[in-house]
Protein backbone atom coordinates (compact mmCIF):
# COMPACT_ATOMS: atom_id res chain seq x y z
CA UNK A 1 0.00 0.00 0.00
CA UNK A 2 2.44 2.23 0.81
CA UNK A 3 4.29 1.69 -2.37
CA UNK A 4 1.03 2.84 -4.27
CA UNK A 5 1.30 6.26 -2.35
CA UNK A 6 5.43 6.89 -3.30
CA UNK A 7 4.42 6.33 -7.18
CA UNK A 8 1.46 8.40 -7.20
CA UNK A 9 3.78 11.24 -5.44
CA UNK A 10 6.25 10.48 -8.30
CA UNK A 11 3.78 10.37 -11.21
CA UNK A 12 4.60 13.21 -13.57
CA UNK A 13 4.43 13.99 -17.50
CA UNK A 14 7.62 12.40 -18.74
CA UNK A 15 10.66 15.17 -20.12
CA UNK A 16 13.48 15.48 -22.01
CA UNK A 17 16.43 15.01 -19.42
CA UNK A 18 20.13 16.20 -19.93
CA UNK A 19 22.77 13.62 -19.98
CA UNK A 20 24.30 14.51 -17.07
CA UNK A 21 20.88 14.11 -15.23
CA UNK A 22 20.40 10.76 -16.13
CA UNK A 23 22.51 9.28 -14.21
CA UNK A 24 22.29 5.43 -12.76
CA UNK A 25 20.11 4.78 -9.93
CA UNK A 26 20.37 2.25 -6.79
CA UNK A 27 23.40 4.35 -5.08
CA UNK A 28 24.41 2.32 -1.68
CA UNK A 29 25.76 3.54 1.71
CA UNK A 30 26.36 1.35 4.30
CA UNK A 31 25.77 2.68 8.34
CA UNK A 32 26.32 1.43 11.41
CA UNK A 33 23.62 3.99 12.81
CA UNK A 34 19.90 3.05 13.37
CA UNK A 35 17.26 3.82 10.99
CA UNK A 36 15.95 6.31 13.69
CA UNK A 37 19.11 7.95 13.67
CA UNK A 38 19.54 7.71 9.92
CA UNK A 39 16.04 8.91 9.34
CA UNK A 40 16.49 11.53 11.35
CA UNK A 41 19.66 13.27 9.74
CA UNK A 42 18.35 13.13 6.74
CA UNK A 43 14.97 14.51 6.97
CA UNK A 44 16.38 17.44 8.74
CA UNK A 45 19.38 17.77 6.37
CA UNK A 46 17.33 17.35 3.30
CA UNK A 47 14.55 19.85 4.20
CA UNK A 48 16.48 22.16 2.57
CA UNK A 49 16.52 20.89 -0.49
CA UNK A 50 12.81 19.81 -1.02
CA UNK A 51 9.87 18.51 1.33
CA UNK A 52 10.53 15.46 2.68
CA UNK A 53 7.77 12.37 3.44
CA UNK A 54 8.51 9.11 5.27
CA UNK A 55 6.50 6.08 4.60
CA UNK A 56 7.27 2.68 6.52
CA UNK A 57 6.70 0.01 4.73
CA UNK A 58 7.88 -2.51 7.31
CA UNK A 59 8.77 -2.82 10.79
CA UNK A 60 12.86 -1.39 10.54
CA UNK A 61 12.61 -0.24 7.52
CA UNK A 62 12.07 3.73 6.27
CA UNK A 63 11.27 4.97 2.53
CA UNK A 64 12.13 8.81 2.19
CA UNK A 65 10.48 10.90 -0.29
CA UNK A 66 11.74 13.75 -1.28
CA UNK A 67 9.96 16.28 -3.48
CA UNK A 68 9.75 19.78 -4.71
CA UNK A 69 13.46 20.09 -5.73
CA UNK A 70 13.58 21.72 -9.67
CA UNK A 71 15.47 18.25 -10.19
CA UNK A 72 12.83 16.11 -9.81
CA UNK A 73 12.06 13.55 -6.62
CA UNK A 74 14.70 11.26 -5.16
CA UNK A 75 13.68 8.43 -3.12
CA UNK A 76 15.91 7.12 -0.04
CA UNK A 77 15.72 3.58 1.26
CA UNK A 78 16.27 3.01 4.98
CA UNK A 79 17.30 -0.46 6.10
CA UNK A 80 19.32 -1.41 9.16
CA UNK A 81 22.96 -0.70 8.14
CA UNK A 82 22.39 0.20 4.73
CA UNK A 83 20.64 3.65 3.50
CA UNK A 84 19.63 3.18 -0.53
CA UNK A 85 18.58 5.90 -3.64
CA UNK A 86 16.72 3.69 -5.64
CA UNK A 87 16.61 7.29 -8.26
CA UNK A 88 18.95 9.44 -9.73
CA UNK A 89 21.06 11.86 -6.58
CA UNK A 90 19.75 15.12 -6.69
CA UNK A 91 22.43 18.00 -6.63
CA UNK A 92 24.43 18.07 -3.45
CA UNK A 93 22.40 14.65 -1.62
CA UNK A 94 25.44 12.60 -1.55
CA UNK A 95 27.47 15.11 0.54
CA UNK A 96 24.19 15.13 2.94
CA UNK A 97 24.03 11.18 2.59
CA UNK A 98 27.28 10.32 3.61
CA UNK A 99 27.27 12.62 6.79
CA UNK A 100 24.47 11.59 8.16
CA UNK A 101 25.45 7.88 7.68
Amino acid sequence: MPWVLILLLLAAPPTNLPAAAQQPSGVTFPTAKSVDAVQSCLTDKLSEVGEVAAVQPERGSTILLVRGNPEGPMVIELTPQMVTVTTKLITGARAIIKGCV
